[in-house]
């Protein structure tokens, strides 16, 4: 499948070229597209990666849309998806809070949960809090207010981790991040020990600050090795139907082939471990029949 790209226009982009009677007359979705590399990535006034190129998939079978993308910030998403207007978002973490004022579809992205990214080098220093499985003990290396933390602002890492961290929010070696830019260089500088990011976004901050030290990505010990992410509308009548149609959609691909996009990130020391894991999750689906082809004027 050809990877097309999103040109920006200020905040709003226009994903489909004018607007003609019929378009006129469609349903608009917004897609709310948040600052999270390399799921999006905004480089020369365009936005690649590999839940833009997913978005890209589904927005091809969801020709009774007129789509618009916009991006903001994680914090005004999720204020935005309580407005009355058709907003939507492909890379949400369903949890209690937010299924109050968002519908969700099926999960769409499997990918490696977050994990406690460290510096090779610094690696003896952690082995106190790894268990006989190389796991990390999280509520025991958060207790340990001499290790400095990044973690990011508005951001769910699955209700296991969340609970664990609430615990230990309120300490003054947590530190609260905005942005992702600086954290290699933090830990590279001794500011920062460890930091909480999916494996797929400390392996692109890394290569894109081209230092030297090696990082390593430690599992979290108890939790589950990946986490399901998926598209989250607005609680209205259009944005439940906007969730049934993407629904649907997703029945009639049941061997997950968007999931091609997100392995090209993974990390290549992770990438046995997530092919190992994903097996698992869609054994019984990957046992099924394969979706029937789309022409290919379409």
């Amino acid at each position: 499948m050809r990877i097309r790209r999103f040109a920006i226009a200020a905040c709003h982009i226009a994903l489909l070229a004018g607007l003609s009677g019929k378009a006129a007359a469609q349903q608009e979705l917004t897609w709310a597209i948040p600052p999270f590399p390399p799921a999006y990535i905004e480089e020369h006034g365009e936005i690649t990666g590999y839940a833009a190129q997913t978005q890209q998939w589904l927005m091809d079978r969801l020709p009774q849309y007129h789509h618009v993308a916009k991006r903001v910030p994680l914090a005004r998403l999720l204020a935005e998806m309580r407005s009355d207007e058709l907003r939507c978002s492909l890379t949400l973490i369903p949890t209690e809070e937010r299924k109050e004022y968002i519908y969700f579809a099926k999960p769409i992205m499997i990918s490696l949960a977050p994990s406690v990214i460290v510096l090779k080098r610094q690696l003896p220093a952690f082995r106190p809090y790894l268990n006989a499985r190389n796991e990390v003990e999280l509520d025991r290396l958060l207790g340990d207010i001499s290790m400095n933390v990044a973690l990011r602002h508005g951001r769910s890492y699955g209700e296991f981790i969340d609970k664990i961290v609430a615990r230990h929010r309120s300490q003054t070696n947590i530190i609260t991040v905005g942005s992702d830019e600086k954290f290699i260089q933090l830990l590279e500088m001794g500011r920062l020990d460890w930091a909480m990011y999916l494996p797929t976004e400390a392996e692109y901050h890394h290569r894109k600050a081209n230092t030297p030290g090696e990082i390593l990505s430690l599992p979290i010990a108890n939790a589950k090795p990946y986490i399901e992410a998926t598209m989250g509308c607005s609680k209205t009548r259009a944005g439940k139907q906007a969730i049934e149609d993407v629904n649907a959609i997703l029945d009639a691909y049941p061997q997950r082939p968007w999931l091609r996009f997100y392995q090209a990130w993974v990390p290549p020391g992770d990438r046995v471990r997530y092919r190992q894991m994903l097996e698992t999750v869609t054994a019984t689906r990957l046992t099924q029949a394969d979706p029937v082809e789309e022409p290919a004027s379409q």
